[in-house]
């Protein structure tokens, strides 16, 4: 039980108001498209307290950190000249401590941090962030940030964290706080971003006119979503996948976007697949450390051989794709800040040139939202590792989980939460989509994949195209 309801009471000088940046823009819309109540989009991360503080220097550590970013205290409010944040100078967070007695730390953080996060956010009305402090003894060990999508992604959450793991210690070390949303609206509006934005729409006009139309098209006939999830637990998988990324020199998660597209392309019986990823635009120094919503869309395409004229031509090797798909991640990357409404606008034109139904995207989302999780481990020797994966196959858990999220605008969606001991990946898609075999038949064919393209050193990208089809 709560020892008592409180607030944090903070002061800044930046009270101000104006349109929203890209990314808020489009997380404004999921908000629209979502049911009024839904809480889906509300986040939560925990931060341990330092032996020695006491609760006074816990919630003016709090009160530090939200003073430091402005979309902890800002609101998100329609105008009749569209969306506005307005960050507010001054008022209170709430905070409810908890003192939990002889509990063990980790449950009662997940039982009060699962109440902590439930609660709906009024974005228009409610600043976007609640506070918990866990107690025992009277002495602090947990605080409990919750706070709303519109206001943080995955990625900000992590910063903020740090942050206040920083301004827990004694001293912290003096950080000077990143841009501001209100500072990112400068760039975007002034000629450079202009420039960059006009760029990124003439590359997603020129795929989108051309790339298959079952990469884009929605197969639900004007009916509600019927998604199908899967979920696998490999450390065979995360084993491959390390391993080909340290031989050929390239980040693990190219060598699934490689092997993602490719199996996507030979389920759907196409030559050539893409990939809408979620991306988090910290591209510049300026907004590197900015605390917002920030993610963006990035579009990844890949063309897959055809079969050659001659049939002892040598096929394309897995270096010779993985190459290709780092080449392919580096242009998307490079096409990824936009205004998401003049996408959409320019997508609905080709979706009627082209006579089609859109709506239908396959994403990808890389869940792992510091470099420490994005760090893959120590390679190991190739005989080593092709000893260990055979060990690891037995180990590979899959199942079919009920979740109630309905991503939007997808036919496929694979979200990548760990890659590190174990990968951990989880995908939905639009029933009949994936055929017969359905998600966990294609997260075990992704396994298989990377695990032959791993071991069998001589393997060609048609050899594994064909093994998919």
């Amino acid at each position: 039980m709560p020892l008592h309801p409180t607030t944090v009471h903070f002061r800044t000088d930046r009270a101000a108001e104006g349109p929203l940046i890209w990314a808020q823009l489009a997380i404004w819309d999921v908000f629209r498209w979502l049911p009024p109540d839904d809480t889906t989009l509300n986040l939560l991360v925990q931060c341990s307290v330092p032996a020695g503080r006491d609760l006074h220097d816990v919630t003016t550590a709090v009160r530090r950190l939200v003073e430091r970013h402005d979309s902890l205290h800002t609101v998100y409010v329609d105008t009749p000249d569209g969306p506005r944040q307005r960050v507010i100078g001054e008022g209170d967070i709430p905070l409810h401590v908890h003192d939990i007695g002889d509990r063990g730390t980790e449950e009662a953080t997940a039982e009060l941090g699962e109440a902590l996060r439930r609660p709906w956010f009024d974005i228009g009305a409610d600043l976007p962030l609640r506070v918990a402090v866990l107690t025992r003894d009277d002495a602090p060990v947990m605080v409990l940030l919750a706070a709303s999508h519109m206001a943080v992604d995955g990625w900000s959450f992590a910063i903020v964290r740090g942050d206040l793991l920083n301004l827990l210690q004694d001293p912290p070390v003096a950080v000077e706080p990143g841009q501001q949303p209100l500072q990112r609206v400068e760039y975007e509006t002034s000629p450079v971003g202009l420039r960059r934005e006009a760029k990124a729409l003439s590359y997603w006009s020129k795929h989108l006119a051309g790339v298959p139309t079952s990469m884009i098209e929605s197969n639900r006939d004007g009916r509600p979503p019927n998604l199908d999830w899967g979920l696998i637990q490999s450390p065979a998988l995360a084993l491959a996948t390390n391993g080909l990324a340290a031989r050929f020199g390239v980040p693990p998660s190219t060598v699934l976007l490689a092997a993602i597209t490719l199996q996507l392309a030979a389920y759907t019986g196409e030559r050539e697949a893409l990939l809408r990823m979620i991306v988090s635009t910290r591209f510049r120094p300026a907004s590197r450390a900015l605390v917002g919503a920030f993610n963006e869309n990035a579009l990844f395409r890949l063309d897959f051989p055809q079969e050659p004229d001659f049939p002892q031509e040598p096929g394309e090797t897995i270096g010779g794709l993985l190459h290709r798909a780092s080449d392919a991640a580096l242009l998307a990357y490079a096409h990824c800040e936009y205004d998401p409404r003049k996408l959409d606008a320019i997508f609905a034109e080709i979706a009627a040139q082209r006579a089609i139904t859109p709506d239908g995207y396959c994403f990808f989302n890389d869940t792992r939202y510091s470099v420490q999780e994005q760090t893959p481990p120590p390679p190991l020797p190739d005989d080593e590792l092709a000893e260990a994966i055979h060990a690891a196959l037995p180990a590979t858990k899959l199942r079919a989980p009920a979740i109630d999220r309905l991503p939007k605008h997808a036919n496929f969606f694979l979200f990548l939460t760990d890659l590190s001991d174990t990968a951990e990946l989880m995908l939905c898609a639009e029933h009949g989509f994936l055929g017969e075999r359905g998600p966990l038949g294609f997260l075990a064919g992704l396994e298989r994949l990377v695990v032959k393209a791993t071991l069998e050193h001589h393997v060609t990208t048609r050899d594994l195209y064909r093994d998919c089809s």
